[in-house]
C-alpha cells in the first residue's frame, strides 16, 4: 500500500498517521495466497523457537523499502510541495517528519495474516492493541488560499484552477508535490514489491497443521478459533478508523483473555516458528523467481530516491 492518503497539511502528527496504516497494511502484508499450492511445496528449512518479535526476520525484508527511503520521499515531496504554495505568494508551514515511521518495520512484524498478533512483550491489559490511533489535537488553522492550492479545491471542494492569476495544478500542490518523486511507499510492506510480493499457500499444510495444534490449545482454555487471525480479527474487538479524531477502545476482559490465551498458545505449539518458517519458504521461492522484476524495482527506487535528494537538497525547486 502507498501513503497517499496523508495529507502534508501543518501539524499532521505523522506517527499516529503512520500507525493509522499500520492496521491497514496488516490486512494484506504477509498476506495468505487465496488458492493453493500448484505446484510442489517450496521446501521448509530449520524452525527456530521464535518468543520475541525481534526473532522475527524474512529473506523479504532486504528488498522491501525502508523507514529512511520513506522518509526521504516524503521529505521531497514536502519540499516541492511549500515550494509550489510558495509560488502563489503564500506561506506554508509544512510538517517536519522527523522519527515518523521509525517503529514501523517492527510494528509490522507484531501483525500478520498468517500468524495473527504476536508481542510477548505487550502488556496483557491491551489485549489485541487495538489502541487509538486518531489524534485529537487541534489542528493549526490555514488560510482558504493555502487550502486551495494545495488541495486544488476550496474548502466546500468546488475545483480551484486558477490563483493570483497563476494556474494551480491538479490536485494542489500537495499532488504535485507527491507526483515530483511519486507516491512514498509503505516501509516494510513486500506488498509493494513486484507481483504484489510473496505470498503463503492458503492450504499449505505446514501452516495448517500449526493452526489445528494453535486451535486445540485454544479449546482446552474455552476459545474457540480455526486460526490466529480470526481471533485477532475478531469483530467484537476489532474496529478500523474511519475518520479524523480519537479513537477509544476498551479492552473487554473478554479481549484480554482471549489475547493471553492465544499467546500461551503460540508459545506452547511454536506457531510463530513454524510459521516464519514457512514464509521464509515462500519468501527464497519467490525472490528466486523474481530476480530480474527485483532488480528493476531497486532501479527505479533508486532513481527516485536520488530525485528526491536533489528536490530536498535544493528546497524543491525542480518543482517551481
Amino acid at each position: 500500500m502507498t501513503l497517499s492518503s496523508i495529507k502534508a497539511l501543518p501539524g499532521v502528527n505523522a506517527p499516529r498517521v503512520a500507525a493509522v496504516l499500520l492496521l491497514l497494511a496488516s490486512v494484506a502484508s504477509c498476506a495468505r495466497g487465496p488458492a493453493g499450492q500448484s505446484g510442489p511445496l517450496p521446501p521448509l528449512g530449520p524452525v527456530a523457537v521464535i518468543t520475541s518479535v525481534d526473532q522475527i526476520t524474512l529473506p523479504i525484508d532486504s528488498y522491501e523499502v525502508t523507514v529512511e527511503q520513506t522518509r526521504t520521499l516524503f521529505q521531497a515531496s514536502t519540499a516541492a510541495t511549500s515550494r509550489c504554495v510558495q509560488g502563489y505568494g503564500l506561506s506554508y508551514p509544512a510538517p517536519q517528519w522527523g522519527n515518523a515511521f521509525s517503529d514501523t518495520p517492527r510494528e509490522l512484524k507484531k501483525r500478520s495474516v498468517v500468524y495473527g498478533f504476536f508481542d510477548p512483550a505487550a502488556p496483557r491489559s491491551t489485549g489485541y492493541d487495538a489502541l487509538g490511533v486518531g489524534d485529537s489535537s487541534a489542528q493549526p488553522v490555514i488560510s482558504d488560499a493555502v487550502h486551495a492550492v494545495l488541495n486544488g479545491m476550496d474548502r466546500s471542494k468546488k475545483p480551484v484552477t486558477v490563483y493570483g492569476g497563476k494556474p494551480v495544478p491538479e490536485h494542489g500542490c500537495l499532488g504535485k508535490g507527491r507526483a515530483e518523486v511519486g507516491d512514498p511507499p509503505m516501509p516494510a510492506d513486500s506488498g509493494q514489491l513486484p507481483d504484489g510480493g510473496p505470498t503463503v499457500s492458503a492450504t499449505d499444510p505446514r501452516l495448517l497443521a500449526a493452526d489445528a495444534r494453535w486451535s486445540d490449545c485454544m479449546k482446552t482454555r474455552g476459545f474457540s478459533y480455526a486460526s490466529p487471525w480470526a481471533a485477532y480479527f475478531d469483530p467484537k474487538w476489532r474496529s478500523v478508523p474511519r475518520g479524523p479524531g480519537a479513537v477509544s477502545v476498551t479492552h473487554t476482559p473478554a479481549e484480554v483473555a482471549t489475547a493471553t490465551a492465544d499467546l500461551a498458545c503460540k508459545l506452547s505449539t511454536n506457531l510463530v516458528g513454524v510459521a516464519v518458517a514457512v514464509e521464509t519458504a515462500y519468501d527464497e521461492q519467490y525472490i528466486a523467481s523474481h530476480a530480474a522484476a527485483l532488480s528493476a524495482f531497486k532501479r527505479s527506487l533508486d532513481d527516485r530516491l536520488g530525485k528526491a535528494a536533489h528536490l530536498i537538497a535544493t528546497g524543491g525547486a525542480d518543482a517551481g
